[in-house]
């Protein structure tokens, strides 16, 4: 064997040292992001699953199995205890009208206080990576946050009859519908999106719904005043549907 072709091995034998691992390297790259695509695609169709559950407490608890916990799979798990609240809460006002039912008002009562606590704690956390989220994720967490507290507020006042208390937390709504605001103007969604943390701002400053309690004293006829003002101030849907003010202008 001649000296060139002994050269010429030792380079093919070096070649193929130097090659392979990055052959290997590459192969697993490939099949990293082979499966990383397979797990994309099988929890978005988790999710189209557990979006067409009509059972509003069985969908959440199906969000809850999916992993990763994406912030949209937040958003949604949300919106449905939003919706779980409002029928809760139906529940404690016909409870209320009712004497037979009327000794059952503690327990929607102490239900309805859970759900929102877990819905402002799952809102807080996402919100704690809110430099991360996109607007269009963004805008509906804190959206649902002032919704939250609008109604907590609502039950607090029945509970606790804190006027001080359920002020300050009305305040916190404001701050949320306004983080709300200044995040879905940056989304670039239609008109009708965009109003809807304006809609739900107006609705609970309007007027000086907030500041128009600010001297009143604690006694029962100024708490059934704000309970009564509360009742027409809590979004229906949580200001999950579009909603048109007479004025969008808001103060930021």
């Amino acid at each position: 064997m001649t000296m060139k072709t002994r050269i010429h091995l030792a380079l093919i034998v070096l070649l193929s040292l130097t090659l392979a691992p990055l052959g290997v390297y590459a192969a697993r790259q490939y099949f990293i992001a082979s499966e990383r695509e397979d797990r994309d695609i099988f929890l978005r169709k988790e999710l189209l699953k557990a979006d067409a559950i009509v059972d509003d407490a069985m969908a959440v608890e199906a969000y809850k199995k999916l992993t990763p916990v994406l912030p949209e799979i937040q958003v949604r798990i949300v919106q449905r205890q939003w919706r779980m609240a409002l029928e809760l809460m139906r529940y404690l006002q016909r409870a209320g009208n009712n004497a037979e039912l009327k000794s059952e008002t503690g327990a929607f009562g102490a239900q309805l206080k859970t759900l929102l606590d877990r819905m402002l704690e799952r809102c807080a956390t996402t919100l704690a990576d809110g430099a991360s989220l996109r607007p269009e994720i963004l805008w509906q967490v804190y959206n649902a946050a002032g919704s939250a507290k609008v109604l907590s507020a609502f039950v607090m006042l029945e509970t606790e009859q804190n006027l001080d208390k359920v002020q300050g937390v009305m305040r916190e709504a404001l701050t949320d519908y306004k983080a709300s605001i200044e995040a879905v103007d940056k989304a670039g969604l239609p008109p009708a999106q965009k109003n809807i943390p304006r809609w739900n701002f107006e609705l609970l400053n309007g007027e000086g719904s907030v500041q128009k309690y600010e001297v009143s004293t604690t006694d029962m006829e100024k708490n059934q005043a704000l309970k009564e003002n509360l009742e027409t101030l809590i979004p229906e849907i949580g200001g999950y549907a579009p909603g048109e003010p007479i004025d969008t202008r808001v103060k930021k």
